[in-house]
């Protein structure tokens, strides 16, 4: 009985122990003295850096740099607005004397140029167009509005030029002119030539061998005749005459000479060259006459 008791002695000793202590506890926390551990809240892990050691600082001379070179005044590159699909411009240049842009590209594509050219770059042709070559060859399906050219091209092209007009053109318009228009003078003599008769006859005016029948004692007084014609002077007068090339004053000039054709008779005289051929009768000087022959 007695370790009974010591046992149960025991437990009410633990229990009032326990009871104790807890009420120990309320009253610190309940009077702040004692604040339970609080879990850390969880923090990034700290990155690491290397900063290296401080070099000894050294002077040194600076390089030598390249002069800076202007850029030419024919490179038109950021000067002239473009666009391009397809391609990538890799140089515009301008080239004054000949009046042109080249435009070299790298076309992996099919595709255009879209280019804006103004007359101060390039002076176009009087209508205000330009001619366009791609790898040298011409084309005639790029379009123009104002000033604005669109030119296609193919995969594989380099190159696209603009020109304009130049002193050579000019000269070849005038010279293409001229021979146009010699062409078109030659064409209206010939034609009119060729409505011009290739014979025409000439009467002695009736009465003729005495004076007072000037200026149409040869009637017509002026004829005209297609070269390679032949004229023929008809003796329509009661006395004989003659038809002879050349002028009272000068005498004969030895392009033809009729001698005497007696009333009824007649003379042909064919006209080779063209010119103006004065002509007259030596028996009787007062009658002159003209042959105009085209």
């Amino acid at each position: 009985m007695a370790d009974d008791e010591i046992m149960a002695s025991a437990d009410k000793f633990g229990v009032a122990f326990t009871i104790g202590f807890t009420a120990i506890m309320i009253a610190l926390v309940v009077g702040g003295t004692f604040e339970p551990s609080q879990p850390s809240p969880v923090q990034s892990t700290p990155m690491e850096t290397y900063s290296p050691p401080p070099q000894p600082i050294i002077e040194e001379s600076a390089p030598a740099q390249a002069p800076m070179m202007a850029p030419s005044d024919d490179d038109l590159t950021d000067t002239l607005s473009y666009n391009i699909r397809g391609a990538i411009v890799e140089s515009i240049v301008g080239d004054s004397d000949s009046n042109s842009v080249n435009v070299l590209i790298d076309a992996r594509l099919d595709g255009n140029l879209t280019i804006t050219i103004s007359s101060s770059v390039v002076e176009p042709f009087d209508d205000g167009t330009y001619f366009v070559l791609v790898d040298g060859e011409e084309i005639h399906d790029f379009t123009q509005t104002g000033s604005m050219l669109t030119i296609p091209f193919l995969a594989g092209s380099s190159e696209i030029t603009i020109l304009g007009i130049t002193d050579d053109y000019v000269a070849t318009q005038a010279a293409d002119k001229a021979a146009a228009d010699k062409a078109a003078a030659d064409k209206a003599a010939a034609d009119k030539a060729a409505a011009l008769p290739m014979s025409i006859a000439i009467e002695n005016a009736i009465g003729s061998s005495t004076p007072g029948c000037e200026p149409d004692c040869f009637i017509p007084n002026e004829a005209t005749i297609a070269v390679g014609g032949t004229v023929s002077f008809v003796n329509s007068d009661t006395a004989p005459h003659t038809s002879t090339s050349g002028t009272p004053a000068d005498g004969p000039d030895g392009v033809w000479d009729s001698s005497l054709v007696m009333p009824g008779s007649s003379y042909d005289t064919t006209i080779s060259s063209a010119g103006s051929y004065d002509y007259f009768c030596m028996v009787h000087p007062w009658m002159t006459g003209t042959i105009i022959a085209k």
